[in-house]
């Protein structure tokens, strides 16, 4: 499973990496601060999952979930941001992500949402 993690803030980014990478041993996790090159890497190696701010300075979460959406319609999308989910209400609705939580999250709150995705995936 290739799993992308996007936070423009390298402490968050670093804990969320870390964080995912314990709790999916067998999947290959890329963490990303600029959207723009998960999205790169997006189109040349595949995403399966991806967890991401909503608020990033290069380009929203919610473009880079429907951009990545429209290179594979199974994605599972998770954001786990500091916004409120009434902020972007019903432009996340159109994308239908599997999750959605607002930070700080628990390591328990994540793997949760890992265990209820939208769409079935490999592990590895």
């Amino acid at each position: 499973m290739n799993v992308i993690c996007v936070d423009d803030h390298p402490i968050m980014l670093r804990g969320l990496y870390n964080t995912v990478t314990e709790l999916l041993p067998g999947a290959s996790v890329r963490p990303f601060t600029k959207a723009k090159d998960a999205l790169e890497f997006a189109k040349s190696d595949g995403c399966d999952l991806l967890i991401c701010e909503i608020e990033l300075h290069d380009m929203s979460g919610l473009t880079l979930a429907k951009q990545i959406k429209k290179l594979n319609s199974d994605v599972n999308i998770i954001f786990l941001t500091v916004c409120d989910a009434k902020e972007h209400a019903q432009e996340v609705f159109t994308i239908k992500p599997s999750g959605y939580l607002v930070k700080p999250a628990t390591k328990e709150e994540l793997q949760i949402e890992l265990k209820n995705l939208r769409y079935n995936v490999n592990d590895a």
